[in-house]
């Protein structure tokens, strides 16, 4: 069904058609007649799409009038005047959304910024101005020509934001800035500042209360001990005295083991990690670490060294035997626990996806995939009891994770019950100083 505006149109060019036509006929020159017709109705169809186009041109700068035309230019006009008013509508709908978000995104105590695919600031909210000291100038700048943390430029360009950057505020002392970047859209970036100063200071309290009771615990627990030991060399003991002793003597060997953990661990949040990094042997390394696990396993456990021998590894030698250590001594204790069959505890190297990894890979009762992601957790315990008796303080996993940490790289755990364990170490291939395509 045609629309009103070309039926009309159609209608009145018929009857303007025939009437000439007719005209020309009655004289003799109906083919002149009918070229004459049809020339005037271009000439009024031009006429009309040029009155249209001024008509739109006006409308384009906002000064909508209403149209003279006739036809089906008069409809088009009108469909393009509804479009136009619907337009203006939504254009004003969306600004009140916009204003509406930034109105919210104001009242935040967050520093909300956003930059779009260049890295250019495009807007900001009023946290961000107190936090990174935004001015109008900086509107359209590069975020890094702002902040000009070295950490931050390389955090920012790397394009890997699974984890938040904490850095320290280069504008007010002491305070502890959080960013964190989401990508959107066309690779524009959302990115929010969160002042976690009261947090950081928290934490540092927290690490400085762990150290100093450390620290304070070591000398009367290194009394006790000393008087457990000579009490035990005492003769003439009678058996109820002795198992106490023993147990006592027990417990502050675990009590030991457990300060001196707690002390690791301070050491490695709080040093600094770049100092003593060295080339570390990791055949000899791995060496060294079998021969601690032979004196505490029993005589069917196996040691298989497979690392081999010309692999050096950058790093802290003492952090790194502390880890590859935790990670060897969880075996030897809990490979085959129970079940009476013969320990394999098997250390080897590979490279993959650009990354070095070192794997300890033993065929023990294997851990329910449920807890590996809290393994690494302080103080989290598969079986307390079975760990309490083992001997084990819950720190072991928790140092590994930060040693890797400060050596660029993570841990990985794939086990299954009754499979046995792989806990892999994962470092960047920039560390390793050979080729590693005999590996």
């Amino acid at each position: 069904m045609l629309r009103k505006g070309l039926a009309t149109e159609l209608k009145w060019f018929l009857l303007f058609f025939v009437a000439v036509l007719f005209i020309g006929a009655s004289a003799g020159y109906w083919r002149e007649a009918a070229i004459l017709a049809l020339g005037l109705y271009l000439a009024w169809t031009l006429r009309s799409l040029s009155r249209l186009e001024r008509w739109v041109n006006q409308a384009r700068t906002g000064n909508v009038q209403d149209n003279e035309l006739f036809g089906m230019w008069g409809e088009i006009a009108e469909d393009v005047k509804l479009l136009m008013q619907r337009y203006e509508k939504d254009k004003l709908r969306l600004q009140a959304v916009v204003s509406r978000v930034q109105d919210m995104t104001s009242a935040l105590n967050d520093g909300v910024i956003l930059a779009d695919s260049r890295a250019n600031i495009e807007w900001w909210n009023q946290a961000a101005t107190e936090m990174l000291g935004l001015r109008q100038i900086d509107f359209g700048h590069r975020i890094t020509n702002i902040v000009r943390d070295p950490r931050f430029q390389s955090y920012f360009d790397a394009g890997e934001y699974a984890e938040p950057l904490e850095i320290e505020s280069y504008r007010n002392e002491g305070q502890q800035l959080l960013f964190q970047i989401h990508p959107y859209g066309q690779g524009e970036r959302l990115i929010v500042v969160r002042d976690i100063t009261r947090v950081a200071k928290l934490e540092q309290m927290r690490r400085d209360f762990v150290a100093n009771v450390s620290h304070e615990l070591r000398t009367p627990l290194t009394v006790v001990r000393g008087y457990v030991e000579t009490l035990l060399d005492m003769p003439d003991q009678s058996p109820m005295l002795r198992r106490a002793l023993e147990q006592m003597q027990q417990q502050g060997m675990r009590m030991t083991s457990l300060v001196n953990d707690l002390i690791m661990l301070t050491k490695l949040e709080t040093d600094d990690r770049s100092a003593q990094q060295d080339q570390v042997q990791l055949h000899q390394l791995v060496g060294l670490i079998f021969n601690d696990g032979r004196a505490m396993s029993s005589e069917n456990t196996q040691f298989i060294n497979e690392v081999p021998q010309d692999i050096t590894l950058q790093g802290n030698e003492k952090e790194l035997r502390s880890a590859f250590s935790n990670l060897v001594i969880n075996a030897v204790k809990y490979a085959g626990a129970g079940g009476g069959k013969d320990c394999t505890i098997r250390v080897f190297t590979e490279q993959q996806s650009g990354q070095f990894l070192l794997h300890v890979q033993d065929n023990g009762i294997g851990i329910d995939p449920k807890h590996i992601p809290r393994l690494t957790e302080r103080f989290y315990r598969i079986d307390g009891g079975r760990s309490s008796s083992a001997g084990g303080t819950g720190l072991g996993l928790a140092i590994v994770k930060h040693v890797l940490l400060r050596h660029d790289g993570q841990l990985k755990i794939e086990s299954k019950p009754g499979k046995g364990s792989t806990f892999s170490c994962c470092f960047p291939s920039n560390r390793v100083t050979r080729t590693l395509a005999s590996i």
